[in-house]
Formats: structure tokens, C-alpha cells, sequence
């Protein structure tokens, strides 16, 4: 099994050193542990919540160190790239650079709401927040996916973080399938993510409906635990497999140098 959503201390909002998230790899049985902090491009953009372009290198050194112990845990390296609407050239100029196992393509913006952060948790609560925060999510991700540039879609549906679902709609529905055949298309993966089982809204990202279309669509599929902290590695693993079986998976992907390899679920 692996676990391809774990950060570093670098992000500035986790903690623990990098061989105390490796020793929960290995006492957790996995075979490879992907590390995606979050990427210091576009430059000046959110840095309270990542690493300077400047600190770069110590990321690379990180991982270079990870790698070279006796681990029986391989490890991938692997970086989370934010849409930026107009301001993506830094960040794929820069990626291009680098020989990553994967990218997590994420959106934690809409405009300059960050919709995920507790700090703007009254904001939800006017009236039309939650359906306007929705219907333009989507909306950017379908931009997202359609330029191809990632390799896998990161907490498909963040949003709900809070508790604040989804609402019935037709368009979203729409966008939504939209979005898994193109990911299918590009040859982009969708994550199960754990980390919403230890937040408020207590669900696995994303929804089960989600996961059904998307394994119906053929898209393939990963697992993350989304660790900021060294006991959040494959949390709840346990539930993400079978609820990937449930929707109807057979295999998850495994990527080396940006290449997918699938395994038997």
C-alpha cells in the first residue's frame, strides 16, 4: 500500500521530522511513502501556509535523505501544486525542472477566499456563500484537469471540509462528470484522501458518489493520509480500501517518474 499525501515541517502548519513520518510508513507496512509538501510557487503566493522558494533545496535534501536510508519503504518524491488562475507559468516552468514521481494538483483558493482555512468559517455562513464557493470550485478544477499539467487531483471535494456538503444541483452534477472524463482522458488519477475523516465534516475525500463515477469512468486512483503530522500516515487506510472496492476500484496506481503502474487493490 502507499501513502502519496504527507507534508514536512517546511509548509509551516506541520510538525515532526521527516524519519518520524518514515518509521509510521514502516510500522503502518507500507511499501512506498510519497512526499508533497506544498509548492513554493507561484512566488509570494500564500506563504503562511508553504515553503519559500528559497527553502527549496532543503526539500530536495529531504527527500534525497529519505531515499538513501535502508528503509524497506520506498520513497517517491512528490510535490502539491496550487491552481492559480493567470499565474501557473512559474510553477510549471519550475516543475518541469524536476524529476518528481507525481503531482498533486489542489485548489485552496477561490478568488483570495481560502476556503478551507477556519479563520474565514463565518464567511460560510452568508447567505449564497456555500452555493457560489461550489459551483466556482468545480469550475476551476475543470480548468485545471483540462490543461493536463498534474498528475493527480488532490481532496476532490475540499470544500465540504466544514460540513458544508455539497448542495443538489444539476450543474455541479454536470461539471463534476465533466471533470472525471477529462481526468480519465489526461490520464489523471483522483485521490482517496483520509485526512476528512479528522475534520468536521468526519468523511473521506471525496464522497462516495464521486468515487462510483469516477471508477465508472475509468479514471484511476490513489491514496493519501494527507499527513501533517507523523501519526496521521495511512490513517484510516483500512476504510479507504474498502470504500475504493465498494465503488468499484480493482486497482490503484503507483508512479515513478510521472509514469503510472497499477496494483491489484
Amino acid at each position: 500500500m502507499i501513502d502519496y499525501h504527507t507534508h514536512t515541517y517546511l509548509c509551516k502548519h506541520a510538525d515532526g521530522t521527516p524519519e518520524e513520518y518514515l518509521a509510521a510508513a514502516e510500522k503502518a507496512g507500507l511499501t512506498e511513502l510519497g512526499v508533497s509538501d506544498h509548492c513554493p510557487w507561484p512566488s509570494g503566493y500564500d506563504p503562511r501556509w508553504r515553503m519559500a522558494p528559497a527553502e527549496y533545496p532543503i526539500y530536495e535534501k529531504i527527500i534525497k535523505k529519505l531515499q538513501k536510508s535502508r528503509s524497506p519503504v520506498q520513497i517517491k518524491y512528490g510535490i502539491e501544486i496550487d491552481w492559480v488562475p493567470g499565474q501557473m507559468e512559474e510553477t510549471y516552468t519550475n516543475i518541469a525542472k524536476i524529476e518528481y514521481d507525481y503531482v498533486i494538483g489542489s485548489i485552496h483558493y477561490i478568488e483570495d477566499f481560502p476556503f478551507d482555512n477556519p479563520e474565514v468559517l463565518p464567511v460560510w455562513q452568508i447567505e449564497g456563500k456555500a452555493q457560489w464557493v461550489w459551483e466556482n470550485y468545480y469550475q476551476l478544477m475543470l480548468d485545471y484537469v483540462s490543461e493536463g499539467k498534474f498528475d493527480i487531483i488532490g481532496h476532490f471535494d475540499l470544500p465540504k471540509k466544514f460540513g458544508n456538503i455539497v448542495p443538489e444541483s444539476e450543474e455541479i452534477s454536470r461539471t463534476i462528470d465533466k471533470i472525471l472524463e477529462v481526468a480519465a482522458d489526461n490520464k489523471i488519477a483522483i485521490e482517496i484522501n483520509t485526512a476528512g475523516l479528522r475534520k468536521p465534516v468526519k468523511e473521506i475525500y471525496p464522497a462516495f458518489n464521486i468515487l462510483q463515477k469516477a471508477a465508472k469512468k475509468g479514471v484511476m486512483l490513489t491514496f493519501g493520509s494527507d499527513a501533517h503530522h507523523p501519526q496521521d500516515i495511512a490513517a484510516n487506510f483500512a476504510d479507504a480500501v474498502k470504500l475504493a472496492k465498494v465503488a468499484g476500484f480493482t486497482h490503484y496506481q503507483s508512479f515513478t517518474q510521472r509514469i503510472p503502474t497499477p496494483i491489484p487493490i
